[in-house]
């Protein structure tokens, strides 16, 4: 029999019946049981065409009484995965969210970077746009198609996989969990074909990560903790600089005993609470060239060579769960010892061998360095003191001010979420696990990772700090939307000096002659004027406010902390400081803010 062209084209043309798509849960329930398994007790979630079958799954679950991920429901990825990472950083388990095919982990944008520099074990994990031509129903299935969407982002995560309907979804997701959960932990991406998502079966059980296993580092190499030790006590002048001891609470312990008893200095960041504010060894330590022994401690960026470095002869150690910085391209800093170490397991093996090696001389010196400690923390509170003292009487909000207010408002067991960088390192740190930097270079971070992070601790009260450009990064409106959907309010405060100094300062500091100096022509770096952000906040159902002077600030971190802790609404407290060039604008009185404008 011969087939005409016209019998042809009817031959492939779909048969109706054949146009009834998979709509099943079998694989989405797999997914979602897995998370839950697994400690994920939310599922970040922005929804996506090819996502309902989550959506289902989830509802069908709760019907059913299954234990899964609670969907968090946000309406900007910026804010799901920023919100994930401050989850994540509290609980110190993996986080997940979930994104729309290619544009939604698209949205994800620089928080990709803080993931995976901040060291956060997420899983991404997103759709991947139909390609069986009975399930491309719409036009976005072809825009959509990429040859290799892992490749998006695999510079900023450590493993991708997309899944096949042959996979046993279970032992995927445990895997991304075991590579994300492996030191250094960091973010895996896992792209599910929408095809999969709405499969009727599912292959596998659901997996635990803990039948795969986690690598553990343990204390480190034997010889290399008996050479510290013996540096350590030999040295005039040791240093300890540090970074990330702050991220497991009994390192955080260690440290502070080891440090207080050799008295050692400690220089620490603000990216955890590594060491208490008013430990005797933060005061009074040597500048890097002076140090004769120096022990880094989890820490990438412990100097910037160009401006600073240990002098010709001292000794350095660097240890952590990766000391050589894998993955940064270049890393110049040289060192004696390099350990691979858990600092929990690392800093009281540590002690215990000081504890062992100390002799009558080395009891001598480390006499000395905490009389020197001791006197250089008083003399640092005074001096402090009246810093302060004398800039609450001033007539504007400095860096100062803005600390020492947010230090009153501010209880030791609460969470501070910090982007801010030294600004506001007025604010009192004692308590492990209360203090957070993103540990990235990006901006926007905060707002929404405040909100997880209270989510994460059992809703303890949550202060968030950052400047006005970071804040408008952050998405705002979609960030407060959340804050008051989830019931995670947080008082969010802005150091407002209307602009970026890398478009305003770091002009005059680089070109202090140039025409941009000259002219005052700051374009491209002053947002001038801004926003009216406490306005914005009062739109959005949150409490807003702008202040202009310590007594004003003062006042409105007080009423804001009444309407997140009382009122259970968001806050924003605009705070309206000296530009980056040092100006401060005339402002005008603003009715409702509760402050000025």
């Amino acid at each position: 029999m011969t087939t005409t062209a016209a019998g042809q084209a009817a031959s492939h043309r779909p048969n109706p019946h054949s146009l009834l798509r998979p709509r099943g849960t079998a694989v989405a329930g797999m997914l979602l049981e897995t998370l839950a398994r697994n400690g994920v007790d939310r599922l970040w979630f922005c929804s996506g065409s090819e996502l309902v079958p989550l959506q289902e799954a989830a509802a069908r679950a709760r019907h059913h009484g299954i234990a899964v991920p609670q969907l968090a429901m946000t309406v900007h990825e910026h804010v799901a995965i920023s919100a994930a990472m401050g989850e994540s950083m509290v609980t110190g388990r993996p986080a997940a969210v979930v994104a729309h095919a290619d544009l939604g982990p698209l949205n994800f944008g620089a928080e990709l970077h803080t993931a995976l520099r901040g060291q956060y074990p997420l899983v991404l994990i997103s759709g991947y746009p139909a390609t069986h031509p009975q399930r491309r129903t719409s036009q976005a299935f072809w825009n959509q198609q990429r040859w290799d969407q892992g490749g998006l982002f695999r510079q900023y995560t450590k493993w991708d996989y997309k899944l096949a309907s042959y996979d046993d979804v279970g032992l995927v997701l445990a895997r991304a969990m075991q590579v994300a959960l492996t030191p250094p932990r960091g973010p895996v991406y896992l792209a599910v074909p929408a095809e999969v998502l709405a499969q009727d079966l599912a292959e596998g059980l659901v997996t635990g990560v803990d039948q795969l296993a986690v690598p553990r580092l343990g204390e480190g190499d034997g010889e290399g903790i008996r050479e510290i030790a013996r540096r350590i006590l030999a040295a005039r002048r040791p240093l300890i600089l540090t970074d990330r001891v702050g991220t497991d609470a009994a390192a955080v312990a260690a440290l502070d005993e080891l440090a207080a008893e050799f008295a050692v200095s400690v220089v620490a960041t603000r990216h955890r609470m590594n060491l208490r504010d008013d430990h005797r060894s933060r005061w009074g330590a040597p500048r890097l060239d002076e140090a004769d022994t120096v022990l880094v401690l989890d820490h990438s960026l412990p100097w910037i060579p160009a401006d600073r470095a240990p002098a010709a002869g001292t000794w350095i150690a660097f240890v952590g769960v990766d000391p050589i910085c894998a993955q940064i391209p270049l890393y110049e800093f040289p060192a004696d010892l390099r350990l691979f170490a858990d600092l929990s397991a690392f800093l009281p093996a540590l002690l215990e061998e000081l504890r062992r090696q100390r002799t009558a001389s080395a009891a001598e010196r480390i006499a000395v360095r905490a009389e020197q400690h001791e006197r250089a923390r008083v003399r640092g509170f005074a001096d402090r003191a009246r810093a302060v003292s004398e800039a609450m009487a001033g007539p504007v909000i400095t860096p100062t001010v803005l600390g020492a207010a947010l230090n009153e408002i501010t209880e030791p067991e609460d969470i501070f979420v910090e982007e801010l960088g030294d600004t506001a390192g007025l604010v009192h740190r004692s308590v492990a696990g209360t203090l957070f930097m993103n540990g990235g270079s990006s901006l926007g971070w905060a707002t929404s990772g405040a909100m997880g992070a209270r989510l994460a601790s059992g809703d303890r009260p949550t202060v968030c700090a950052t400047g006005d450009g970071g804040y408008l990064f952050g998405v705002a409106n979609a960030a407060l939307w959340t804050q008051s959907r989830m019931d995670a309010p947080v008082l969010t405060v802005i150091a407002n000096n209307r602009g970026y100094r890398t478009g305003t300062s770091h002009v005059d500091s680089y070109y202090p002659d140039g025409y941009a100096s000259r002219a005052g022509d700051y374009n491209g770096g002053s947002i001038d004027p801004p926003p009216d952000y406490g306005a914005e906040a009062r739109a959005a159902g949150a409490f807003g406010a702008r202040a202009t002077t310590p007594a004003e600030l003062r006042e409105a971190l007080r009423a804001a902390r009444d309407a997140v802790e009382r009122r259970r609404v968001p806050a924003v407290v605009d705070a309206w400081m000296p530009n980056h060039l040092g100006h401060l604008e005339a402002a005008s009185t603003d009715a409702h803010g509760g402050g000025t404008r």
